[in-house]
């Protein structure tokens, strides 16, 4: 029960972004900051150094032109707009450029008049509709009223934010502005009063873990609120994933054929993969309980196939378990707005929990803020920490991980910042001992690229395959570090962990490697040097997938920086300093000339020789869905203290907690996203049971 400043508002209307986004313009006017855009128009003697503005006009006036507008009782956004309009100057007209999104060019078209943008439309994209809308929506619309490139990008959906940014400011610089005095300028974000609210239960972070339990919590009967970072449901992860592994369930029982998997099956596999290492007690309970949450999300809408997986998996055929969604991320995400909404879920979107309250050693609510500043209390009976992992921070990837370079696979600055571990730590709760990642099988990735590979998408920089097509793989040094076929063959499980702690990693090919992709694709060229369906696995996959545009995406590398060319091995290994790079490539190349890889025993078919130049090097970083590692949680989902004692009213569940994962990845395809659902399940139906006594 909301008990201050009640509007009866849920998370951030556009209204209120935009307002927050507004204020500040004015006041950075009034400041002198919104410095004047100028072109040859705008000059007169320039040879003899003399330089006046157009109409005398100085940020001084502007701000005065400001207040003035302001005094006479405008909005704040209108002061901002007339002071922008008093100190820049374009060409009038219509102009457009395009950048890359987060899966495709995104076209803008921006018209200017004398002193202003006057409008921002966007005429072609191919980005995932959810998540666009809220970027024409809330993006956009912003950039107008304020006449700022310095407006925050929407939130789950920052590649496309950022893309219409870069758009717009290469129209400014075609109009005749000053684009980097329009992207420099910020936007004042602007608190309302302090808000309180009661609820049985809160969760923190509503992706795959969070949904699940906000539905099975409220259908007990708790009053539920939920907050959330992103600005809709569309922006988690869960809503995205292709599915999860489970066991007896409907789906599986009406599969042709039928099924023989039961929980054993799964669960020694899993017990000994693992050396035994997550809480077994708690990977057992998922298991039991992974065909009623499949169940809960049938009832919410979902529809599911049993398929095998591209990968080798040790249960496919008459056992399966992998379960593939069959609605599309759109209809997803009505789905759950429609499940939160009938079962009175309250979801404050655009909101980051930052600490969690405590009363006599229970927890009992937590503190947040949301996107403007304003400082939120929610008073709770149980608290449940479902918000990602750590993904999106690179503090904690160091900590935990020993790198910096772990990148989201969904592309953007990942949302999933560790707030909830983090949180929990400060009062008491104790950590597991397993941290690790589920990594992209899609190929690497990189900082410094526009069009970094993030998914499957072959319209993406393809020269980021050769990162995982089992070609010569290296380390920092130059000196190979893996069995490349098995990056190739298991790039979730075995070859993930070397790949993180050499990275970034190197791709070293030749011309003749290069042409091969480009004409013939990894499966022609990989099954003419041996490679069958019996003992190649993973090659249907790979047929008909030819790197057409190879040449072309080789060169943007060379623009960008993490992709080189030489004549030469020596010069090559220069450029990244692969000190060791020609001593490596002589030995690699008399494994190729052998057909055998006396260092690492890798396939004779993946043994590809660098030796016809000019010769290329990829730098690569690994790029991950999630990260594993967090809160000692046991069979209930119970937050431990470092005694290994309960910490009342603290509830774990997802990739948060440090009890259900272990590295490498798990060899099941869906693991990750079964334990998510099925924790989020047990949460949920523990912390309703202790909050009713």
């Amino acid at each position: 029960m909301r008990k201050e400043n009640n509007t009866g508002k849920k998370g951030i209307s556009r209204r209120d972004f935009l307002r927050g986004t507004a204020a500040g313009a004015a006041s950075l006017a009034a400041m002198g900051i919104l410095g004047a855009c100028s072109d040859s128009s705008a000059t007169t003697a320039a040879g003899d150094g003399a330089v006046t503005t157009e109409a005398g006009t100085t940020a001084l006036d502007a701000a005065e032109a400001a207040t003035t507008v302001a005094e006479a009782g405008t909005t704040a956004a209108e002061a901002a707009t007339t002071a922008a309009q008093a100190t820049a100057h374009y060409t009038p007209g219509t102009y457009t450029a395009k950048a890359y999104g987060n899966i495709s060019y995104i076209t803008v078209e921006t018209t200017f008049s004398e002193t202003a943008i006057t409008d921002i439309k966007v005429i072609e994209h191919n980005e995932t509709p959810v998540l666009f809308s809220q970027v024409e929506e809330q993006f956009i619309p912003a950039l107008v009223e304020n006449q700022a490139g310095g407006v925050d990008v929407v939130a789950g959906a920052s590649n496309s934010s950022r893309a219409i940014r870069e758009a717009v400011a290469d129209c400014i610089t075609q109009a005749g502005g000053d684009a980097e005095s329009w992207l420099a300028k910020t936007v004042e974000k602007k608190a309302s009063a302090d808000e309180t609210y009661e609820a049985d239960i809160v969760i923190v972070g509503m992706g795959a873990a969070g949904f699940m339990a906000a539905n099975v919590a409220a259908k007990k009967g708790a009053k539920v609120i939920a907050v959330e970072k992103g600005g809709s449901v569309a922006a988690v992860n869960g809503i995205k994933v292709s599915g999860p592994f489970a066991v007896e369930t409907e789906v599986l029982k009406n599969k042709e054929g039928g099924s023989t998997l039961v929980v054993d099956d799964a669960f020694y596999h899993v017990m000994e993969y693992t050396h035994w290492t997550p809480n077994p007690l708690l990977m057992r309970r998922c298991l039991e309980e992974s065909k009623n949450a499949v169940a809960e999300l049938q009832e919410v809408g979902y529809e599911f196939q049993e398929v095998n997986f591209r990968f080798e998996t040790p249960f496919i055929g008459e056992k399966g378990g992998f379960h593939l969604i069959l609605n599309p991320v759109e209809d997803r995400v009505k789905l759950w707005e429609q499940a939160l909404q009938k079962n009175g879920v309250e979801v404050m979107y655009n909101t980051s929990a930052t600490s969690l309250l405590q009363e006599g050693g229970v927890v009992n609510g937590i503190t947040a803020e949301k996107a403007d500043g304003t400082k939120v209390t929610i008073k709770a009976g149980a608290v449940i920490l479902s918000s990602g992992g750590y993904l999106g921070n690179r503090d904690m990837q160091e900590r935990f991980l020993g790198t910096r370079h772990l990148n989201a696979a969904s592309g953007g600055d990942s949302l999933c910042t560790g707030d909830a571990i983090n949180m929990a730590t400060a009062i008491g709760a104790g950590l597991d001992k397993t941290f690790g990642y589920c990594p992209c099988e899609y190929g690497g990735t990189n900082q410094k690229a526009s069009r970094p590979a993030k998914q499957d998408k072959y319209d993406q920089n393809t020269a980021f395959k050769f990162g995982l097509y089992g070609c010569l793989l290296v380390d920092a040094a130059g000196n190979r570090f893996i069995n490349e076929g098995l990056l190739c063959d298991y790039p979730m499980s075995y070859g993930s962990e070397q790949i993180l702690r050499n990275a970034p990693w190197y791709a070293v090919v030749d011309q003749a490697y290069v042409d091969a992709m480009a004409t013939q694709g990894l499966y022609e060229y990989t099954t003419a040097k041996g490679a069958t369906a019996e003992n190649w696995f993973i090659g249907n996959y790979f047929k008909d997938r030819i790197l057409t545009n190879i040449y072309d995406d080789i060169e943007e590398g060379l623009k960008e920086g993490w992709l080189y060319k030489a004549d030469t091995i020596e010069e090559l290994g220069k450029f990244f300093g692969l000190t060791n790079l020609a001593a490596t490539v002589e030995q690699y190349n008399g494994y190729c000339q052998k057909g055998v890889d006396e260092q690492y025993g890798a396939n004779p078919w993946y043994l590809s020789p660098v030796a016809q130049g000019p010769f290329y090097v990829v730098q690569n970083e690994p790029s991950a869905w999630s990260t594993f590692g967090g809160v000692r949680i046991d069979e209930n989902c119970r937050a431990m203290n470092c005694e290994n004692q309960a910490i009342p009213g603290l509830y774990v569940c997802g990739t948060d907690a440090g009890s259900l994962y272990y590295s490498p990845y798990y060899d099941i395809p869906g693991y990750c996203y079964g334990l998510c659902i099925d924790s989020g399940l047990i949460a949920a139906t523990e912390a309703a049971a202790y909050v009713k006594g």
